[in-house]
């Protein structure tokens, strides 16, 4: 089958979708600076509300004119044509709506669409489950807007936003000092703003780990308003495991960890917190294994690396020539994992260098790359290595994103060899690298005042 070019939409967008998102930046910005003057009296950290929100509608108009004018098409314009054709549905036919939401994809339910006047879905994404759970998502989001591509994008981006402020509230109340730090790492950081605030899975699933780790964090570590967090960790957990099962499984071990710990942390022998770390990891990814095991082959361990290690060898296809890295092959075994798991790790933390880009989107991540391992090396040279595992230890947030940093960034550079989808992969885990980093960099910090 011939390739279908999805540019129709792209070439009639017209001016009333331009004067909508005017208007609706305007009255976001005015509602926003209300919200902030209204809580910044008691919490100093809503200083930022304003700039974050803009910055992320900011990041989702330059998404918008960069895959319309730049890229001509991809993923995020077929998500919003086959969501449209799910809103149409649903004003035109209520009940054949539910129908095709709620029942497996067929083809019976496929052609309760017709080309007149509701049009198709794609069929790639109404056939994939969640592709097409990310586009009924947004349906809500088409009905509000009118159906403008452009106004459903800013308010996704507004709407995903809350998650993201919600953990930084959280992180910034845990370490008030670091303040503006931590507002760059979660709130700021370029590539996760533009990648992050589009019509594509990575915006929703960026915002759902952040409410995660939030509702995490209330409702089994200082037991805050349980029952509501609660509903908020099965949602967003539930959201997460429909769209990309694999961050909720980087999600876990740490949470365990940082869970069980954060009770541990309140015994003065140290020796002793030290020494159950071990013993809490060994348990998470044993318990993790087991379960995983006796999934669906699919799901399974080594179904799951069997189909990372395909994923990357066909990203090194001469296809992507000039977008592509090699970690080498390895064995799609536990024992193969481990072996390349170094090279993997660097990868998803570090990769693109400066000198592996070759356009102006790689460039760019490849300079906040360098920022990345430009603080990490400093840290290294500035302290012992059994100071920094004390300041580690003594810290549970650090403890669980280090852990969900290394073990996403393990599963990204095991399961892709293509810088594009390494950039967007990215976004989910670099704003708890960024903020660990800080954190560490911070008692690094305090500790020498103190000698001083």
């Amino acid at each position: 089958m011939n390739e279908i070019k999805n540019t129709a939409y792209i070439e009639n967008l017209e001016f009333t979708q331009y004067l909508l998102f005017a208007i609706s930046v305007f009255f976001i910005f005015l509602i926003s600076w209300l919200i902030q003057k209204r809580k910044i009296k008691t919490n100093p950290l809503y200083k930022y509300y304003t700039r974050g929100v803009m910055t992320k509608i900011f990041g989702a108009f330059v998404f918008c004119m960069v895959y319309i004018f730049y890229y001509h098409g991809g993923d995020t314009i077929s998500y919003f044509e086959t969501s449209r054709a799910l809103t149409n549905l649903m004003v035109q036919n209520p009940n054949d709506f539910l129908t095709v939401i709620s029942q497996k994809a067929s083809i019976e339910n496929y052609y309760l669409f017709d080309g007149h006047t509701t049009g198709y879905p794609w069929p790639y994404m109404y056939y994939d489950s969640k592709t097409f759970f990310v586009a009924k998502l947004l349906v809500p989001f088409l009905f509000i807007s009118f159906k403008s591509y452009l106004l459903a994008s800013v308010l996704l981006a507004w709407a995903s936003f809350v998650g993201i402020w919600k953990m930084f509230l959280m992180f910034g109340k845990l370490y008030q000092e670091i303040s503006v730090q931590l507002a760059i790492a979660v709130l700021f950081i370029p590539s996760v703003v533009f990648w992050g605030s589009g019509i594509l899975k990575d915006t929703i699933t960026l915002s759902a780990s952040c409410w995660f780790i939030y509702a995490l964090y209330n409702s089994l570590i200082i037991k805050n308003k349980r029952a509501k967090n609660f509903f908020i960790l099965f949602l967003s957990g539930y959201v997460i495991f429909a769209i990309k099962p694999y961050i909720l499984f980087a999600l876990l071990p740490g949470g365990l960890v940082w869970i069980i710990y954060a009770r541990i942390l309140k015994i003065k022998n140290k020796f002793f917190r030290y020494s159950v770390i071990p013993l809490i990891y060994l348990i998470s990814f044993g318990g993790g294994y087991a379960l995983l095991n006796s999934m669906k082959n699919s799901m399974s361990i080594s179904g799951l690396l069997e189909e990372a290690s395909v994923k990357q060898n066909d990203l090194k296809s001469t296809d992507y020539e000039g977008h592509s890295f090699d970690i080498g092959s390895y064995d799609p075994s536990i024992a193969g994992a481990l072996k390349a798991s170094p090279a993997a790790i660097v990868a998803g933390l570090y990769r693109p260098f400066i000198w592996e880009s070759r356009t102006v989107m790689m460039l760019l991540s490849a300079l906040e790359n360098t920022v990345y391992l430009g603080l990490t090396l400093w840290i290294l040279l500035r302290i012992n290595v059994f100071r920094l595992l004390r300041i580690i230890l003594d810290n549970p947030l650090i403890l669980f994103c280090l852990s969900y940093v290394l073990f996403f960034a393990l599963i990204v550079g095991l399961s892709t060899s293509n810088f594009g989808s390494l950039v967007r992969f990215k976004i989910a885990y670099a704003p708890e690298f960024l903020s660990a980093l800080f954190i560490i960099n911070y008692f690094r910090k305090e500790k020498r005042k103190l000698k001083n």
